[in-house]
């Protein structure tokens, strides 16, 4: 199938379409093993269904963050290539299905011209980096973790000490201590602290869920937040060099730590620290696009035909922010599922200005909306 790649796709990005573009083609000629294909496919975000013929596609999305410019393409995507759901996950992707395996570099691209990434959602690689999704309006946060997620996942993605480890390895970033983004299931896990006036985390290793599930051991209660990364490096390379990759479901950090006893695994860990190249890694949080405050556009406060509905809602899905005046919303959705129509709809109210233009997908498979005015409350719940 030809791949139609426009301009504003990045060099490195086409590069990567096209060759998924000739893998799919020496598959379907037998030059590539069932094997060396799935390993392939599944760094770029396809994966297998029961369905014979089709694969669902996992759209990675960082700390569960995306416009409404994004979302609509998404939608855009899911109806010509897809089954017209959009399903939210507990890793804060959206997956969709049924997706015919010759048209996933095309889908792939028309995504990428949205900055919409499918690289390492799926297969032995760094998962997408979940986050609070309240992050940056939580009342009771030391810091945005959201400039700190973002600036992980960008070390991390395409590099290549984390292509082809042993199993899939997954990272979360809490807002605070209360850790609704579940750091201690993570392989790493940070949560924000504050020390002599500066910034750091409190750092977690080797949780997991699964048949044995293992809750993390704490490493730091507050590590700056220039070593996060070369720390985090250095905690991957060791998992890549030292992990099970023979029995599949052993092959987990949280085993590799369960064999080698913690404080062994750690030794490893600084051992490898004086090794990489970056010691530090600067993260200067203003160099990250902040959510925008939509200004008020005098939009009248409507009737509504059941207010008492409405006040209910408001209890169980609405919450004051941080910033003073306004609110978040909890899109809450049956199983994650949720139609291109409904996206759409969804994107049109954030594009208008009534709320900032972005969604963030929750750990719980709904989205949150943020920086709502009171006044424009009853125009997302109607």
């Amino acid at each position: 199938m030809s791949i139609v790649l426009n301009e504003g796709i990045d060099q490195v990005v086409k590069k990567d379409i096209l060759a998924l573009n000739d893998k799919i083609q020496e598959f379907n000629a037998g030059k590539v093993s069932d094997e060396k294909f799935r390993s392939y496919r599944l760094a770029r975000g396809v994966y297998g269904q029961r369905q014979l013929g089709v694969q669902m596609i996992r759209i990675k999305l960082p700390y569960g963050r995306l416009n409404s410019e994004q979302m609509i393409r998404i939608a855009d995507v899911c109806d010509e290539f897809a089954s017209g759901v959009m399903h939210a996950t507990t890793r804060q992707d959206i997956q969709i299905h049924h997706v015919k395996l010759a048209h996933t570099p095309q889908l792939w691209a028309k995504l990428e011209e949205k900055n919409i990434t499918l690289r390492e959602a799926c297969g032995n690689t760094v998962r997408n980096v979940t986050g609070s999704a309240d992050a940056g309006i939580n009342p009771n946060e030391l810091f945005d973790i959201t400039p700190y997620a973002h600036a992980f996942f960008k070390y991390f993605l395409r590099n290549p000490i984390c292509q082809e480890m042993g199993r899939k390895f997954k990272v979360a970033f809490s807002s605070d201590e209360t850790d609704n983004a579940f750091t201690y299931i993570h392989d790493l896990g940070f949560i924000p602290k504050i020390q002599n006036n500066e910034r750091g985390f409190k750092v977690v290793v080797g949780g997991g869920l699964g048949a044995q599930p293992f809750h993390a051991f704490v490493y730091s209660e507050f590590m700056h937040v220039d070593d996060f990364i070369p720390f985090s490096e250095a905690v991957i390379r060791v998992f890549d060099r030292y992990g099970e990759r023979t029995r599949r479901h052993k092959a987990r950090l949280k085993y590799l730590i369960s064999d080698l006893g913690f404080d062994a695994f750690i030794a490893l860990v600084e051992e490898e620290r004086i090794a990489i190249k970056n010691k530090k890694f600067v993260v200067d949080p203003h160099d990250f696009t902040a959510s925008v405050i939509p200004a008020e556009n005098g939009i009248q406060i409507i009737s509504l035909q059941d207010e008492k509905k409405f006040q209910a809602w408001l209890k169980t899905n609405v919450h004051k922010q941080k910033q003073e005046g306004f609110f978040s919303i909890n899109v809450k959705l049956p199983l994650g599922n949720m139609d291109t129509d409904t996206a759409r709809a969804l994107a049109e109210l954030v594009a208008e200005g009534y709320s900032a233009d972005e969604f963030r997908i929750t750990v719980n498979q709904g989205y949150l909306i943020k920086f709502v005015r009171e006044q424009y409350l009853r125009y997302f719940f109607q």
